[in-house]
């Protein structure tokens, strides 16, 4: 499937940049390559965060794995020991617990603070991967476009990042036409 560069009216030169992206025999140069390449997926909640919740939640395993298994401390009499084997494990995981929270909500913030930031959300995510999906690289003149949208001209391929954001943006609002990819 070819289509033909608004452009230079070059049809062999022509192909989606999904696939200028996964070329081996013709790679596009390291700077195109980036400016070419889909943004990553918004996440919701960190890495770090994530992590921290895991080992809450195996630390509270933990916890409970000790308090089923009987009383191996009864043998001392120190009350703060006592209370620390049957009980640490739960400080711990509320510990972690309370600091992955912290990292999450910073996260957040940090993401909020960047109100600039688009895709914010998963959604409007979908909306510029459909955007991005559509998109046609011409290689003889370097400029990327939208066979299926009439209003689309070519434009150079080192605005396509925010051509694309705009696009999907336009797009995202209510009463918008849906981009079909």
């Amino acid at each position: 499937m070819s289509t033909t560069c608004p452009t230079c009216a070059a049809a062999d030169e022509t192909v989606t940049v999904r696939l200028a992206l996964l070329d081996s025999d013709r790679p596009l140069d390291p700077p195109t390559r980036e400016l070419l390449t889909m943004p990553s997926e918004p996440r919701g909640t960190s890495g770090a965060a994530i992590a921290l919740f895991v080992l809450a939640g195996l630390m509270g395993l933990l916890g409970l794995t000790t308090l089923g298994s009987g009383d191996k401390a009864a043998d001392v009499d120190d009350a703060a020991y006592q209370l620390g084997y049957h009980y640490g494990a739960f400080l711990f995981a509320a510990v972690l617990l309370g600091i992955g929270l912290a990292v999450h909500f910073a996260h957040r913030s940090r993401r909020s603070d960047a109100a600039d930031q688009w895709p914010r959300t998963y959604e409007q995510w979908q909306q510029l991967h459909q955007v991005w999906r559509a998109t046609w690289l011409c290689r003889r003149c370097r400029v990327v476009f939208r066979p299926d949208s009439a209003a689309s001209s070519a434009i150079p391929a080192e605005q396509f990042p925010q051509w694309s954001v705009a696009v999907a943006r336009q797009d995202d609002r209510p009463g918008a036409p849906s981009t079909a990819a």
